[in-house]
């Protein structure tokens, strides 16, 4: 390599040192100078400790959050948002196969949400500006709204929840789609960077995102900084990635071909994630849903959700309130037909519930609720640990 081309490559380095640089400490002054201002926080509460949310785009990427993230999220413990699609992007737009919407079930049943990133994940103000609006909320919205609702567990046959939130394909966005959307169709809609990168909680409308693929976060430090300046500010940070993949994994390998290439820049180790999950929890940060932090809980037991509207001011709301679930001390669904209890999380104040005659066979979301003292399931009286 001649002296030239070494000192070409040097300064390309640098540069993209101080690009990096540069990009992460415009986004951690943004978050101090709302802080200072102390604008509109939310106060901190044993049931509102500001978290974050993990946020992961493009379904066709649903194999690689089944292999590698659904051991290192668990079970109802780092609960996260896919966001998804109904077509692969690279297999001759090809319809996601049974084998794809049974893992996308089996992450729902396991505590993370199911959101909404468009049918055929096109970009929407080229497609409004092409189409026009109403062809648009044809194409993209109501028809991922539909074929979400056709979906089935080949085993289980579980259902997806109706999706809650959305996130703009490609970041793109503008304020009509904004306010066309929310509350309308979704409680929130997800961007990427805007204002403070700070989410409180019941919002509405809105939400901006911090991108932490591993081409854009190269170094650990900054995630760090910026999780401790989101507790101080006592509000959420949404972090946005796409695929999860051990560094090792050659993209290639795919076998997508020239299109997908660039696709294949937007991942993120498991080991990164771990490191994200082990800081949060030395700073008390717990992980929620996009849909959590917009205050709405969700089911996937239809029979269930029907049983908690009943307990609501407003049965018919749209959204169903976390906020109004942790009034339910007691609760009766015996002999609704009632095979999975997501959701009963929410009800952090329920003393006593009663469950007998229904399909049930998974009781550990019980293990959730703090103050459960007696539950009746079948023919027996069960005394929780008090």
């Amino acid at each position: 390599m001649t002296i030239k081309n070494k000192l070409t490559t040097k300064f390309s380095h640098l540069l993209n040192k101080y690009r990096e640089w540069k990009n992460w400490n415009d986004i951690a002054n943004s978050m101090k100078m709302s802080n200072n201002k102390k604008t509109a926080s939310v106060k901190i509460t044993a049931n509102k400790q500001p978290g974050i949310a993990l946020s992961f785009d493009d379904s066709f990427r649903v194999s690689h959050w089944y292999k590698y993230g659904k051991d290192i999220f668990g079970y109802y413990d780092v609960k996260v948002t896919f966001n998804i699609n109904a077509f692969h992007h690279f297999e001759n737009q090809r319809e996601h196969s049974q084998k794809e919407i049974d893992m996308l079930l089996e992450l729902q049943a396991k505590g993370h949400e199911i959101a909404h990133h468009g049918f055929k994940h096109k970009r929407a103000t080229h497609y409004l500006k092409e189409h026009g609006m109403d062809r648009w909320l044809e194409d993209e919205i109501n028809n991922l709204f539909d074929w979400v609702e056709k979906q089935t567990h080949s085993i289980t046959k579980e259902k997806f929840h109706k999706p809650v939130t959305y996130a703009f394909p490609y970041f793109i966005y503008n304020e009509n789609l904004i306010n066309v959307l929310t509350p309308e169709y979704f409680k929130v809609v997800r961007g990427h960077h805007r204002d403070d990168n700070l989410v409180g909680f019941n919002h509405t409308g809105f939400v901006p995102s911090i991108c932490i693929d591993r081409h854009i976060l190269k170094t650990e430090k900054y995630i760090r900084k910026i999780l401790r300046i989101a507790k101080q500010a006592g509000k959420n940070v949404i972090l946005t990635c796409h695929s999860i993949l051990p560094d090792e994994v050659d993209w290639e390998d795919f076998n997508w071909g020239q299109e997908g290439r660039s696709a294949g820049n937007w991942r993120i180790s498991p080991a990164t994630l771990q490191m994200i999950i082990n800081e949060a929890r030395k700073l008390n940060m717990p992980f929620y849903t996009t849909a959590e932090i917009a205050g709405v809980a969700t089911f996937i037991d239809r029979n269930f959700e029907r049983m908690i509207r009943e307990q609501l001011k407003n049965p018919y709301t749209q959204w169903i309130p976390i906020e109004e679930l942790r009034w339910i001390k007691s609760l009766d669904i015996s002999n609704q037909n009632i095979a999975n209890l997501d959701g009963i999380e929410y009800l952090s104040n329920l003393e006593t519930l009663n469950i007998r005659n229904n399909p049930i066979e998974d009781f550990r979301l019980l293990e959730k609720l703090p103050k459960l003292k007696k539950v009746v399931k079948n023919d027996e009286r069960v005394i929780m640990n008090t």
